[in-house]
């Protein structure tokens, strides 16, 4: 089953995010509204009720009486949603307004005088209404008999209606912003991930060829990746350029001694002695040919995803091997090291340079080796960086300079070389360093033989 998309993943959680938010959002606002909408409802209440109790009064028999026409015309209207009526304490109504006529509305009395309430009633028909209670007595007299409760009574249908239209344009709004919002967030996450998706395709051009490498401008968040990812097919082309032109240089070395051995078999006359010695040199310099061109070929050369190592742990380790190699000669194997190092090298690289560098030095000197790692600043187009220096020193015969060009050529040998070897030590060396655009160079050491210094950048 395939993953959804980043794209697909983001638009569902910023969904169900702005679905929770806003549903949060709409709850609170529809809460908030008929809260405001029901405190305005009973501020009025209040208001006519305050204007019902200065307009009536009671005579001397006893008698409700009205001194002043109430201002609010909906209490002199029948069925108009507010109503008015004054209930004595032994449960008679002297007063109702005109708006009353026909409505059977039951509402509490009995309060005390200053008590007052609000309360949810329901009509005979069903239909809901606040009303609004008050205890009153005219005069100083107190009694329980001649207390009135002053009812206000408003019908909540308008208002559940007000409510139920701001719920509906609210939850359409809120809708319709959500749809507008993912559509926003579609176009935003469109254009954002838009490098992703040319950065695939470009990717998808390397792997048919079209393209060597990603060639575009990317945003900092994905310059890393693509760099990496050049680097990984540049390392790769490097290592399959690098096998291609072995097995070429293979193929094209190996035709000369193919040759002298065919010459040898066609000649008339040629000696089982002859041909043997002859075949056994053109099978050393096969052997020779082959190793090397597999060595060069296997280098694997620099990547900025190689992890750093410490060389000083390779060149420990290449130091105590030759000293059991060469138990024998008795080399005095030195190693100085000056920091703590970190190289971004591939450790068989390393080992097959520091290998080949102190095998030399111990082959030919006479009872001393020297090895040194040690940091150092260079300096180039006014640009200051660091490079790590590698010295091998010995006390032999060294080398001179004459001849420290052709040392590094594949399958050179001193002419006088009495040590067994294959001439191909300081050919790789060379081929690494080159590789990692490092630089070597040859001289005389401290010690009266050779020294060979070599450069890496860090």
């Amino acid at each position: 089953m395939t993953p959804p998309s980043i794209n697909t993943r983001m638009l569902v959680a910023a969904g169900f995010i702005l679905a929770g938010f806003l549903s949060i959002t709409g709850i609170t606002l529809e809460r908030t509204y008929r809260i405001t909408a029901e405190d305005a409802l009973k501020e009025r209440m209040m208001i006519h009720l305050s204007v019902l109790i200065a307009s009536l009064d009671e005579n001397e028999q006893g008698q409700i009486r009205m001194i002043y026409e109430l201002p609010e015309p909906r209490f002199f209207m029948q069925g108009s949603g507010l109503y008015a009526k004054i209930i004595k304490n032994s449960g008679e109504i002297p007063w109702s307004s005109p708006s009353m006529l026909g409505m059977e509305i039951t509402s509490h009395d009995g309060y005390s005088r200053g008590d007052q309430k609000f309360e949810h009633i329901v009509s005979a028909s069903g239909n809901p209404f606040l009303s609004l209670s008050m205890g009153l007595t005219w005069g100083e007299n107190d009694t329980t008999n001649q207390g009135y409760t002053f009812v206000v009574i408003e019908d909540l249908k308008k208002v559940n209606q007000q409510i139920k239209d701001f719920r509906h344009n609210l939850w359409a709004s809120l809708g319709g912003l959500t749809i507008v919002l993912l559509l926003m967030l579609t176009l935003i996450l469109r254009w954002g991930l838009s490098p992703l998706r040319k950065a695939a395709k470009e990717i998808g051009e390397i792997e048919a060829g079209m393209h060597k490498e990603i060639e575009g401008i990317y945003p900092k968040e994905l310059s890393g990746l693509t760099n990496n990812i050049n680097a990984l097919v540049r390392v790769n082309s490097e290592h399959e350029a690098r096998y291609i032109a072995s097995l070429g240089d293979l193929a094209h070395s190996l035709k000369t001694p193919l040759a002298v051995l065919r010459g040898a078999i066609e000649i008339p006359g040629t000696s089982i002695k002859t041909l043997c010695k002859t075949t056994e040199e053109q099978i050393e310099r096969m052997d020779q040919i082959v190793q090397y061109q597999l060595q060069r070929a296997a280098t694997s050369g620099p990547t900025a995803l190689t992890a750093p190592i410490n060389p000083t742990r390779i060149a420990n380790k290449v130091i105590s091997a030759l000293d059991k190699v060469y138990a024998d000669k008795k080399v005095q194997g030195n190693l100085d090291v000056s920091a703590t190092l970190e190289l971004h090298i591939e450790e068989g690289d390393l080992m097959e340079l520091l290998g080949n560098l102190v095998d030399n030095g111990y082959k030919w000197c006479k009872g001393r080796v020297d090895v040194s790692l040690s940091l150092e600043n260079n300096r180039s187009n006014h640009n200051q960086t660091r490079r790590l220096l590698i010295e091998v020193a010995d006390d032999g015969p060294g080398i001179s300079q004459a001849l420290s060009d052709k040392v590094v050529q594949r399958g050179w040998r001193r002419s006088e070389e009495a040590i067994t070897g294959h001439g191909l030590g300081l050919s790789l060396v060379s081929d690494i360093v080159n590789l990692y655009k490092g630089e070597l160079k040859i001289k005389q050491s401290a010690l009266g033989g050779a020294l060979i210094q070599i450069y890496l950048p860090l």
